[in-house]
């Protein structure tokens, strides 16, 4: 994966602690599934990750940072989920609803956290 890009390093810590969760509950499942695809998976990252910089010029020029910020953590999300419905099977349905669950919960919290971020950056610019 290449530089990823941030508004500031409090934002850069807020998604970098996020992809560390997503990497590791990626891989925890992965083995736990005994199907090797965490690889798979780095490769979908990587996507989202370029989409994420490629739409940056974007939010600038149509001011639409809202939808922007929160590229990363909605984008991985949804990827992880269909990602884990492509794994699951019996024998491991219920390990994967649990990482399902803990994703979604993750995931709504960094949008929170990511939400008071965009306030407070927009009170900052109008001040």
């Amino acid at each position: 994966m290449g530089e990823i890009i941030y508004i500031n390093e409090e934002h850069k810590a807020i998604i970098e602690e996020y992809l560390k969760f997503i990497q590791r509950d990626v891989y925890d499942v992965t083995e736990n599934a005994n199907c090797g695809k965490f690889s798979d998976f780095q490769e979908l990252l990587g996507d989202i990750l370029r989409y994420h910089n490629d739409f940056f010029d974007m939010a600038i020029k149509d001011n639409n940072f809202g939808e922007w910020i929160f590229s990363i953590p909605n984008l991985c999300m949804f990827t992880s989920l269909g990602f884990y419905a492509g794994l699951k099977n019996k024998e491991n349905e219920k390990m994967i609803q649990t990482h399902i669950n803990l994703m979604h919960e993750t995931t709504m919290n960094t949008v929170a956290v990511l939400s008071d971020f965009l306030k407070d950056m927009e009170a900052i610019l109008n001040e």
